[in-house]
């Protein structure tokens, strides 16, 4: 029977992602596992090959990554900071993009599965209760990237940034600036976590802040330009009393409300203070430049895929716990300061 790299790792005492980094040189261990490694190599006259691993343990080298718009900056952002993991570990990254349709979603988890992926990463538009269940089924370890599950079981291992937190922080910059008239663009209803945590987050911090909100000054749009450019449009045309502050939750839907706005007549920011969220890169180059909440989506992906091999070790399927990124409120020109 031919050797495998399970028959190594069994041999050195460590675990086969261990053999692997070794193997491929991908990732440093220390000079005494390493040799170790080696000799055992060289004990059961082991000839690695791409597919040991799904022999010795029923398992390939592939790491699957379902997100819903490969075309996405967010996405690809997240998908390069997994990959930068998966090519340390020497595993092949398998990008699957569903579109955001559930039943997409399915197929592509059960051709992981046929695949049989050592484990997958999933950023879903909206992942419930039935959703959660259906990935436990697959039997290999999954971990939510950038979006967390609506039912709030967290039963899936996940690693994202504080949509609420983020947002309460935009406002609290907002009112800290003179701004009691704040008006809130959010994205998609139904993806839980980049539209609904994040209306959350205002209408938090609206209530801790004693801000009266009208219905109209909340409106929501799909994360992109035209539809920035769309909401902005209907905020002026059903308010009498116009916000001094917008507070747009997806950086490019901001440049669309700004360009609404300056159509308009109206100068940003001394007529109108717009915030965005992401930091995506025209944030920096627009003029005016423009203040958003930053959110380090390839240092997500990077430790969504360090927790993901991390339970491929250990030989879990979840941990149940979810993990934080840090965001930082950035101070650029388009919100003005109207105290002074």
């Amino acid at each position: 029977m031919a050797v495998t790299i399970e028959d190594v790792a069994k041999e050195a005492g460590v675990s086969i992602a261990t053999v692997s980094r070794v193997i491929n040189g991908t990732k440093a261990v220390s000079p005494k596992t390493e040799q170790r490694v080696l000799q055992a190599i060289e004990h059961l006259q082991f000839s690695p090959n791409r597919f040991a691993k799904g022999l010795s343990s029923n398992r390939s080298d592939i790491i699957g990554v379902i997100v819903t718009d490969i075309s996405n900056w967010v996405i690809a952002a997240v998908i390069k900071g997994i990959n930068s993991v998966c090519a340390e570990h020497g595993y092949t990254l398998m990008v699957c993009e569903s579109g955001g349709d559930p039943e997409r979603e399915r197929q592509l988890l059960q051709q992981l599965r046929e695949q049989k992926a050592a484990g997958a990463l999933f950023a879903g538009l909206n992942v419930t209760t039935e959703s959660t269940e259906e990935m436990l089924e697959q039997g290999y370890p999954i971990v939510l990237v950038t979006q967390e599950a609506s039912d709030g079981k967290h039963q899936l291992t996940t690693v994202i940034h504080d949509n609420v937190a983020a947002v309460v922080d935009a406002v609290n910059f907002l009112y800290a600036n003179g701004h009691r008239k704040i008006a809130f663009i959010g994205g998609l209803k139904n993806d839980y976590s980049s539209n609904i945590k994040r209306t959350e987050g205002f209408l938090k911090a609206a209530a801790e802040l004693n801000l009266t909100v009208p219905e109209s000054y909340i409106v929501n749009g799909d994360f992109n330009y035209d539809s920035g450019y769309a909401c902005m449009q209907k905020l002026y045309e059903e308010n009498t009393v116009l916000p001094s502050a917008v507070m747009v939750c997806s950086d490019m839907m901001a440049v669309g409300a700004i360009a609404c706005a300056d159509h308009l007549g109206l100068k940003v920011p001394d007529d109108l203070s717009v915030m965005g969220f992401d930091d995506y890169e025209v944030a920096r180059y627009y003029r005016p430049s423009l203040s958003t909440v930053r959110i380090p989506y390839f240092e997500e992906g990077r430790q969504a895929a360090e927790e993901l091999f991390s339970m491929i070790d250990a030989g879990v399927q979840t941990t149940g716990t979810i993990k934080y990124v840090k965001h930082q409120v950035i101070r650029r020109m388009s919100v003005r300061d109207i105290n002074r």
